[in-house]
């Protein structure tokens, strides 16, 4: 990063966004919406049940949706940011920093999709075929956890950039590493929703949905507070007096 197009603040403003988009999401999902998705219902619950949980929560699941919906927009200035710092760490042609940044476009989309096929099952809900409203549902569940491919293709390029930085001062710790590793097995593991409609490997089971989520959500808060450090060492690195200098 060269002094010229150096700009900490707008940085830090970014990394910050990764706790913002957290907390969003999760109040989206959650207290937003009547908690009618978290804790999340069975796979197994009958069209009627799911369109009775809509019905009675209409209001509140589309203001919930719509914060889902616009979440995605920290999701992106969070991962560019990431994205960017790690940038700084390749040589010659950074062919991991293209996969990062097509893996988050991607990524970006899916966070964008949960909210969308959640709103859509409420736009009807109670006018149309029970059925049509519960498939709309899975979809958006579907969205959430059968859909890891991006977010673990953008861990582990993370993940392979961290470990082949090899300066004196590496951009992110090499034990984020491993967390980026971990983070991208998880969720390989989210995509066994589609085998299972009960147990700990369903839509609400430990395995596909609490295991996945949480590391999801810690993942973020820890990346963002080693950006943090990174951008403070960076702008140290600006500031400090070059070598030779009168």
């Amino acid at each position: 990063m060269k002094a010229d197009n150096f700009n900490a603040g707008v940085l830090r403003f970014c990394a910050w966004t990764g706790p913002i988009f957290v907390l969003m999401w999760l109040i989206g999902a959650g207290p937003a919406t009547g908690w009618v998705f978290l804790p999340p219902p069975s796979a197994a619950d009958s069209a009627a049940k799911t369109v009775s949980d809509y019905t009675s929560h209409l209001v509140p699941i589309r203001i919930g949706c719509i914060l889902m919906i616009f979440s995605c927009m920290f999701y992106t200035t969070w991962g560019m940011v990431i994205t960017m710092l790690a940038k700084k760490a390749e040589k010659g042609v950074p062919i991991f920093f293209y996969v990062q940044v097509v893996s988050l476009a991607a990524c970006v989309v899916v966070v964008l999709l949960i909210g969308f096929f959640w709103g859509a099952a409420s736009f009807r809900a109670g006018e149309t075929a029970p059925e049509v409203t519960q498939a709309l549902n899975d979809i958006g569940w579907l969205g959430v956890l059968f859909t890891g491919a991006p977010f673990t293709a953008w861990a582990f390029a993370l993940s392979a950039v961290t470990l082949m930085d090899k300066s004196p001062r590496p951009v992110f710790p090499r034990w984020t590493a491993y967390l980026n590793i971990f983070a991208g097995i998880t969720f390989v593991e989210a995509a066994l929703i589609i085998c299972f409609k009960t147990g700990p490997f369903s839509q609400n089971g430990l395995f596909v949905f609490y295991v996945p989520m949480i590391t999801f959500f810690v993942w973020i808060v820890v990346l963002s507070r080693a950006s943090l450090k990174a951008i403070a060492a960076a702008a140290e690195e600006q500031t400090a007096p070059k070598t030779g200098s009168p």
